[in-house]
């Protein structure tokens, strides 16, 4: 039987072994430019990447790679005149201004400059000019291409298309400032964590409804919620502030996906050592982890794999702190191996890095990751 990778993705998704194990690669806009120079590839294309700076590779990169997943994406409105200002600022729809930053290691990468409601008061909260998600041909938009994708190739749709609730307070605040009140303030706190989730729900109702009969994931949003020795916030202050405004948002997508496409999975990203964390989100509704950052406090593959694995799936998992930055091609293969024997056995996992690729990492490095998830991740597993 030959595989398409939408099959061998639904079949990880549901803890079944297909052919091998599925990949992904989620690139930022300099490492793809770079990708595509090393791979020889020149494909009609506008490169449009978010102020993240991630952007959708074209079908024919990935299948290049053998990668398997595809993201669609929404276009959310803007404020003012533009998304970009003068002097290499930006403002995004929630009127948090940034700056472009240069790195070190090549790329580039935009930074808070202005945090509108680093002062803010209760009253603030009431009449500021919050996003409007209700605009014009948004969901439009994300039907149309995510029925091209689904129609014109064979590629897995994972959807995202509201921001996230609970780092969305430190680009409004100041992360300092953020920090400190959710402890002095916690009625503020909730109160602001409210209206952002109200928002995020508003978007990803429109995407869903849009688009949700097309999809194999539903991204729901990226929460950091550790770092890289432990959670960044206390028990208490999870299960009381941030989880509830986290399951409300869970479960408005699932109902909405009960409707539509009940066979879409859930998934939450989270950096950081968030183990404590994981069954409070499973019970919640997350059904895919990513990205299972490994060289976290609590985050040993192997662990994870056994307490949870009949029960999440899991995406990513390749050291990208280390490995694929600064390890020969040979190290990333025994890397890939690595993940391979902790998350591979009785499926339950998509092979990736272990978050966006920047521009410090060679391309040869990622065509070496894939080529070997390629040769080792083939069921049934026989990796030595």
């Amino acid at each position: 039987m030959k595989w398409t990778s939408r099959e061998r993705v639904i079949a990880a998704i549901n803890h079944v072994e297909a052919d091998r194990v599925p990949i992904n690669v989620i690139p930022l806009h300099d490492f793809y430019l770079n990708l595509k120079t090393y791979l020889g590839i020149e494909v009609r294309e506008e490169v449009k990447p978010s102020l993240s700076m991630e952007v959708v590779p074209h079908p024919e990169v990935l299948k290049c790679l053998g990668v398997d997943l595809i993201r669609v994406k929404m276009s959310v409105p803007k404020k003012g005149t533009g998304h970009f200002l003068p002097e290499g600022h930006a403002e995004d729809e929630w009127g948090v201004i940034y700056r472009r930053v240069s790195q070190s290691g090549g790329g580039s990468y935009y930074e808070i400059a202005k945090s509108p409601l680093a002062d803010a008061t209760l009253n603030d909260l009431k009449n500021y000019p919050w996003p409007d998600p209700n605009q014009p041909g948004v969901g439009e938009a994300v039907e149309k291409n995510a029925k091209r994708l689904y129609e014109d190739t064979d590629l897995a749709l994972m959807g995202r298309f509201g921001g996230p609730i609970i780092e969305m307070p430190i680009y409004l605040m100041g992360m300092q400032n953020w920090m400190m009140r959710a402890v002095t303030e916690p009625e503020f706190a909730a109160a602001l964590l409210d209206k952002i989730t109200d928002v995020q729900i508003a978007y990803d109702r429109i995407g869903l409804e849009a688009s949700a009969k097309y999809l194999q994931i539903f991204r729901a949003s990226g929460e950091d919620l550790g770092t890289q020795n432990s959670t960044l916030y206390s028990p208490k202050m999870f299960k009381e502030l941030i989880l509830p405004r986290l399951k409300r948002r869970w479960q408005a997508d699932r109902e909405i996906l009960d409707r539509i496409n009940p066979a879409v999975k859930i998934m939450l990203h989270s950096c950081g050592g968030i183990r404590p964390f994981i069954a409070d989100m499973i019970a919640g509704g997350i059904q895919v982890l990513d990205p299972v950052q490994p060289k976290a406090k609590g985050m040993d593959s192997f662990e994870l794999k056994k307490e949870f694995g009949q029960q999440l799936s899991f995406h990513g998992g390749v050291d990208i702190q280390d490995v694929l930055p600064f390890g020969t091609q040979a190290e990333v293969e025994e890397e890939v191996k690595t993940r391979l024997k902790a998350f591979g056995p009785g499926g339950g996992y998509i092979l990736a890095p272990a978050h966006t690729v920047q521009a410090d990492v060679p391309p040869a490095n990622i065509v070496a990751m894939c080529a070997a998830a390629q040769k080792y991740g083939q069921y049934p597993l026989n990796i030595i």
